[in-house]
C-alpha cells in the first residue's frame, strides 16, 4: 500500500507541474497541454513535418472542431501562428456576422508527417474549415458532422451549393478568407493555396465579399483535384518573413 500511495504522488506531482509550467486550454471539461515552443514547419504540405505542434481547442468565439473525438485523437494541430490566425478570423467574422459560427476540419498530427486519409496536411500549414451554410429561412447554419457522413465529408451539395433546404453562404466563406490573409499576414505567414469546388469559384467571386478578394483570389484553384471540395475549403498556408 504504500509503494501504491507514493506511485500515485510522484503522479499527481508530475501532472501538477505539468498543468502550472505549461499554458492549458479548458474545453468539453478537458484539460488540453500546449507548449509554448514556437512552431517550425519543414517541407511541404504533401511531403512534409512539424515541430512543435499547437492544438487547435475544441471550440472558441465563433467556431467549434468537427469532432470532439478526433480533436482527442490528435488530428487538430497545426503550426502556432495557423492556430492563431484561424481563431481571430472566426472571431471577427462571427462578430460582424450574428450568428455565424465556423466547423474547422482536420488540420494534422502534432508533429506533421502522413495524415491519413489526406494527401497533404504534413507540415502544419494546413486546414479544412466546412462551409458556412443558410437555411431555407435565411438563418446561419453549420454542416452536420456525424459518422454516418463521415464526419461531414461525406456530404455532397450540388453545382449550386445546394443541399436539402441548405444552401452554402459563399459570401460568408469570401468573408472569411479575407479576415484569414488579414490575420495571416502579421504573422509571417500567407495563403498559398485555396481548394474549393471548381464550379463554386465564380459564385464564391460573385458576392459582394467575394468582389474584394483582390490578389487573394488568385491563391484559389480553378482545376478539380482528387476529392470534389464542396463540402469544405482547403487551405494552404506559407511561411514568410514578418515585415
Amino acid at each position: 500500500m504504500p509503494r501504491v500511495r507514493h506511485r500515485l504522488a510522484r503522479r499527481l506531482a508530475l501532472a501538477a507541474a505539468l498543468l502550472f509550467t505549461a499554458p492549458v486550454v479548458v474545453a468539453h471539461g478537458r484539460v488540453w497541454l500546449d507548449g509554448a515552443a514556437p512552431s517550425e514547419s519543414a517541407g511541404s504540405p504533401a511531403q512534409g513535418r512539424l515541430l512543435h505542434g499547437h492544438p487547435l481547442p475544441p471550440s472558441g468565439p465563433g467556431y467549434v472542431t468537427y469532432s470532439y473525438l478526433g480533436a482527442s485523437l490528435g488530428r487538430q494541430y497545426v503550426h502556432g501562428a495557423v492556430r492563431d490566425a484561424l481563431r481571430e478570423a472566426f472571431a471577427a467574422v462571427s462578430a460582424a456576422r450574428p450568428g455565424r459560427r465556423f466547423v474547422v476540419g482536420e488540420t494534422g498530427h502534432r508533429g506533421g508527417g502522413p495524415f491519413w486519409p489526406h494527401r497533404t496536411h504534413q507540415n502544419g500549414l494546413s486546414a479544412d474549415i466546412f462551409v458556412p451554410l443558410r437555411d431555407s429561412a435565411g438563418r446561419p447554419a453549420d454542416v452536420a458532422t456525424y459518422p454516418w457522413n463521415k464526419l461531414g465529408y461525406g456530404l455532397e451539395f450540388d453545382t449550386q451549393g445546394r443541399r436539402g433546404d441548405l444552401t452554402i453562404d459563399f459570401d460568408d466563406l469570401a468573408r472569411l478568407l479575407s479576415a484569414l490573409d488579414e490575420e495571416a499576414r502579421p504573422r509571417g505567414l500567407r495563403i498559398q493555396r485555396i481548394i474549393l469546388a471548381p464550379e463554386y469559384v465564380p459564385l464564391l467571386l460573385a458576392t459582394p465579399a467575394g468582389r474584394k478578394l483582390g490578389p487573394l483570389s488568385g491563391a484559389i484553384l480553378r482545376g478539380q483535384v482528387w476529392w470534389r471540395h464542396d463540402e469544405h475549403v482547403h487551405i494552404d498556408f506559407a511561411t514568410r518573413a514578418p515585415r
